[in-house]
């Protein structure tokens, strides 16, 4: 019997550890992927007990190379990368602090103007409402609050109408 819940413990190290081959994960993706692989909760506890003592499960750790690859990757605002961390089982504290750490460079109006250049051809030769419009319903989809979108808005729309002018 003893042998067996071993055999049990080192399929559920197996498990988690080629789920953790492809990126790093949360701990409640952990508990997720071997509950959906009807492990019973005992294993699981000790599985991701002894994964959070070898620091391969660590969600502060997870947070912060998730925000900093959406930097890098694909741009968005703190609403979005709150809504993602959450959703990952991110405890609410750890979300907050990273955010707050991140928070400039996160809520950039520069950063939320150079998605919008990415997608200037969209918005090159229209009245000016529906652009804006446009503009501001895509940042939004992107995370990013009002004052930040407006700002960046505001910058994209004087070049467009500057590149209209200049003929480019």
């Amino acid at each position: 019997m003893a042998e067996e819940k071993q055999n049990d413990l080192q399929k559920a190290r197996d498990a988690a550890l080629n789920y953790l081959s492809a990126r790093s994960r949360s701990i409640r993706e952990m508990r997720d992927k071997l509950r959906d692989k009807e492990y019973a909760d005992e294993l699981i506890d000790r599985v991701v007990t002894d994964l959070e003592r070898l620091h391969l499960l660590d969600d502060r750790a997870f947070a912060r190379g998730w925000i900093e690859s959406r930097m890098r990757n694909r741009p968005c605002g703190t609403f979005k990368l709150a809504r993602e961390l959450h959703q990952k089982g991110i405890d609410k504290e750890i979300v907050d602090e990273l955010l707050e750490e991140f928070g400039e460079e996160l809520d950039s109006a520069e950063t939320a103007a150079g998605l919008l250049r990415r997608q200037r051809w969209r918005y090159a030769g229209l009245e000016k409402m529906k652009a804006q419009r446009r503009m501001l319903g895509f940042l939004a989809r992107r995370g990013y609050g009002s004052d930040t979108a407006r700002k960046a808005i505001e910058t994209v729309w004087e070049e467009l109408q500057q590149n209209e002018i200049e003929g480019d």
